[in-house]
């Protein structure tokens, strides 16, 4: 799997950036970027606190930013090819 470093813009004015609350359990949300391409990641940070999701989320993307992040490979449907990697055809 390879390994992907954020791209994060913090907004200093809201706290709350990257996060929001689904049915009462808060998110984070960021983009990595890896083999020139990006994915968009969304983690449950397991809580309903939003002090305690602000600080999960800070946790977090501090450990991204310094160690990178693995990211899957999506699942191919079912008889499709694999995608040509190559630089030049």
């Amino acid at each position: 799997m390879p390994v992907g470093f954020p791209s994060i813009r913090v907004d200093q004015t809201n706290a709350k950036h990257h996060l929001w609350c689904n049915n009462g359990t808060w998110w984070v949300h960021y983009t990595v970027h890896f083999d020139h391409r990006k994915r968009r990641i969304r983690r449950s940070l397991g809580t309903r606190s939003l002090t305690e999701a602000i600080l999960r989320r800070d946790a977090l993307l501090l450990r991204i930013a310094s160690d990178g992040d693995l990211v899957q490979e999506r699942p191919r449907q079912q008889g499709e090819p694999a995608p040509d990697r190559r630089l030049f055809a």
